[in-house]
């Protein structure tokens, strides 16, 4: 069968699918509306900061083992393995998806660092640090993997990525390195990519072949919803008995404020990780 006579399913380009500009757009947007209200207001930086305050003095800005896993030398290996993995299996489009989304995550969130200010509006010293490149990296590296590895492999990689990816993000909140808000607009850049990246793909190819089985599409989104809620759940309890009946949210400080806010933070990041699940029916 020579190239001219090949089946339309897998030569024909097609149109981008809607929810990939969607999930493009909707990412940018809440990117900036998080900035707007976490960075730019103080209402915003005083409820962040009284997380913040709530970190002991003996752990403030030291370092976990999910952080000290991401490195300059650990990312070049993840864009090396999937790279990789990607032309192993003759996949060379999955190998560009894989290493654009990394790199233009990565290099988004430097730039919105350097080019997005936290002005001074409350007594907090730590700098900005809007998005968190930590969890940045996580979070475009679990995409990464999940688009390398094929239909077999890609809802375990799902699964022990997302669960990662949480502990780097609750880490940071943790140590005091970054803010919720830093993490949301981590998993926001990401998913900003990952519609990119999935809409070129979708111009340009049409192989279907690591369509992921509805059962094992289903059985994944199932444990990560479940872990979604039962996180969020304990965030919300936790955050709220640690905030108290006569305290506000601005001033209150605590070990059930900053667990409160470390679920959260990991809560965010396997939303994302459900949601980008769910939206990738097929690459």
């Amino acid at each position: 069968m020579n190239a001219t006579t090949l089946p339309a399913s897998t030569t024909a380009r097609r149109p981008v699918p809607a929810r990939w500009m969607l999930t493009s757009i909707g990412s940018a947007v809440a990117l900036g509306g998080v900035y707007a209200v976490a960075v730019l207001t103080k209402p915003g930086q005083e409820i962040e900061d009284s997380i913040l305050r709530s970190v002991d003095g003996g752990t403030l800005l030291k370092s976990g083992r999910a952080l000290d896993a991401i490195s300059i030398p650990a990312i070049l290996v993840v864009v090396g393995v999937v790279v990789l993995i990607a032309f192993v299996r003759r996949r060379p489009g999955a190998a560009f998806q894989s290493a654009t989304l990394i790199v233009g995550s990565i290099a988004t969130a430097q730039i919105i660092k350097a080019i997005a200010p936290r002005p001074e509006l409350t007594e907090s010293t730590l700098s900005n640090s809007f998005p968190s490149g930590h969890v940045t990296i996580a979070v475009a590296g679990l995409l990464a993997l999940s688009t390398a590895f094929g239909r077999h492999l890609r809802p375990l990689i799902m699964v022990v990525g997302t669960a990662f990816a949480a502990l780097v993000a609750e880490q940071t909140v943790a140590y005091g390195w970054h803010r919720v808000s830093d993490v949301c607009g981590a998993c926001a850049v990401a998913l900003l990519w990952l519609g990119i990246v999935r809409s070129a793909a979708a111009v340009w190819s049409r192989d279907r072949r690591d369509t992921v089985s509805k059962k094992a599409h289903g059985f994944t989104s199932a444990v990560l919803g479940l872990a979604l809620v039962a996180t969020l759940a304990a965030a919300g309890a936790i955050f709220s008995i640690g905030i108290g009946a006569d305290m506000t949210v601005t001033m209150s400080t605590g070990p059930g404020v900053l667990v409160g806010a470390r679920l959260l933070s990991a809560g965010v990041v396997i939303a994302t990780a459900w949601l980008a699940w769910k939206l990738d029916r097929s690459v």
